[in-house]
C-alpha cells in the first residue's frame, strides 16, 4: 500500500483544485469511490463527495474528513519525491490526507471493520466561511451525523489536535471630514482619529485560556486597511480590519463584545466571517480509545478548521492528518511521506476488527 499511498498523493497534487475549481478533482475522486462503494452509497453534491458503509448499528462509526481544494501558490517541483517529500501545492493541506482517506478506502472495502466507515471530500474549504462546502453536507443529508467521532485529516504532523480557535474578521471605520491636506483644519482626519483604538490594539497581547486542559492563545489583529481620497487629501474615512482569533468555550456573541470593548464607540463596527470556535472533545471514547492505543501526542488547535463546523451540528471531532503544518500556503509545498505512511498505518491499525 506504500507505494499506492505515494502514487495517490502524486496523482493529487498534479490536478489543480484552488478554490473555486474542484471539478476535476471531485470527478476524479468520485470515479475512484465507485470502485468501491455501490452508486446507492456515493453521494454528489457539487463539487463535494460522500462514500459511507451500509451502517452496522452494532458498531461505532468514524467519519475521515478532507477539503478537495487549496490556496492558489506556486511549486516548482509538482509530483516530484525529493529526500522523501512530495512536492505540490496542497501536497500537505491537505492532499496528503486525502490519499489517507483514499488508501484506506481500497483497503477495507472487502475487509471486516471495527467501525462503520464515511468518507467526506468537499469543496470550499479555503474561503469564505458561508461558502464552504461542509455546510450543504451536514444540512442537506443526514448521513455524517451518524457518525460517533471525525477526524478531519488537515495537517498536524501527525499529532491529535483537539479543539479550534474561533475566528471572525470585523471592518472598524472612523469617518472624518475630507479636506486639503495644506489646510488640515478644514477638515477631520479620519486616520489619525483611529490613532487611541490601534494603540490599544496593538497592546492587546496575548490571552491564555485553558479549556479542559488544553491552553489556547486569544489574539486581535489588524490585518488591512482602506481609507478614501489621496496623498494629499486629508481622508474623511479610514477602514481597518480586525481579525480576532478567540478560544473554544467562548460564543460568537462574546468574542464580538470583546472587539466592541476594544472599540470603544470611537468608530463604527461591521462584522464579517463569524466562524465558531470548536468542542474540545477529550471526553469521547473513541477518541480516548484512538489516542491511548498509539500514545499519540495532543495539543491545542491554534488556528481555525472544519471541526467547529462538525461541532456546531452535534459532531465531536478532531484534527489528525499526515501533512506538515508548516508547510500549509507556502511556496514550493510539500509533504513528507514517511508521515503520510504513518498515519495510514495508524488509522488502519485502529480500524481493523
Amino acid at each position: 500500500m506504500n507505494k499506492k499511498l505515494i502514487q495517490y498523493l502524486k496523482e493529487l497534487v498534479e490536478i489543480p483544485s484552488v478554490i473555486g475549481n474542484e471539478k476535476e478533482i471531485a470527478d476524479y475522486t468520485q470515479s475512484f469511490l465507485e470502485k468501491y462503494f455501490p452508486q446507492d452509497r456515493i453521494i454528489r453534491y457539487n463539487n463535494s463527495l460522500i462514500a459511507y458503509d451500509e451502517i452496522n448499528l452494532d458498531k461505532k462509526t468514524i467519519a475521515l474528513v478532507g477539503h478537495l481544494d487549496t490556496v492558489p501558490g506556486e511549486n516548482e517541483f509538482t509530483g516530484q519525491i525529493i529526500d522523501g517529500k512530495l512536492y505540490g501545492l496542497g501536497a500537505s493541506d491537505m492532499k496528503a490526507g486525502l490519499a489517507v482517506m483514499m488508501g484506506l478506502a481500497e483497503h477495507f472495502h472487502n475487509k471486516d471493520k471495527k467501525f462503520n466507515l464515511i468518507y467526506v471530500f468537499y469543496e470550499k474549504e479555503e474561503g469564505p466561511y458561508i461558502d464552504n462546502g461542509l455546510e450543504p453536507l451536514l444540512t442537506e443529508f443526514d448521513i455524517i451525523q451518524k457518525a460517533d467521532l471525525a477526524f478531519a485529516l488537515e495537517p498536524t504532523d501527525n499529532k491529535v489536535q483537539v479543539g479550534c480557535l474561533g475566528t471572525m474578521h470585523a471592518s472598524i471605520i472612523f469617518e472624518g471630514k475630507r479636506a486639503h491636506s495644506a489646510r488640515p483644519w478644514q477638515g477631520e482626519n479620519a486616520i489619525h482619529k483611529a490613532a487611541d483604538f490601534l494603540k490599544r490594539l496593538a497592546d492587546y497581547g496575548i490571552h491564555e485560556y485553558e479549556f479542559d486542559g488544553m491552553k489556547y492563545l486569544e489574539v486581535m489583529n489588524a490585518t488591512m486597511v482602506e481609507f478614501s481620497g489621496g496623498r494629499n487629501i486629508i481622508p474623511d474615512r479610514f477602514v481597518i480590519n480586525v481579525n480576532y482569533r478567540f478560544a473554544p468555550g467562548k460564543t460568537i456573541e462574546q468574542a464580538k463584545e470583546d472587539v466592541l470593548k476594544l472599540v470603544n464607540g470611537e468608530a463604527k463596527v461591521e462584522f464579517t466571517d463569524l466562524c465558531p470556535s470548536g468542542n474540545v472533545c477529550l471526553y469521547n471514547p473513541v477518541l480516548s480509545e484512538f489516542i491511548e492505543k498509539f500514545n499519540l501526542p495532543v495539543e491545542a488547535k491554534q488556528a481555525w478548521t472544519d471541526v467547529a463546523r462538525l461541532s456546531l451540528h452535534g459532531i465531536d471531532a478532531v484534527n489528525f492528518g499526515p501533512g506538515d503544518p508548516a508547510q500549509a500556503h507556502q511556496k514550493n509545498e510539500y509533504a513528507p511521506i514517511d508521515k503520510l505512511i504513518e498515519n495510514f498505518k495508524i488509522f488502519k491499525s485502529f480500524i481493523e476488527a
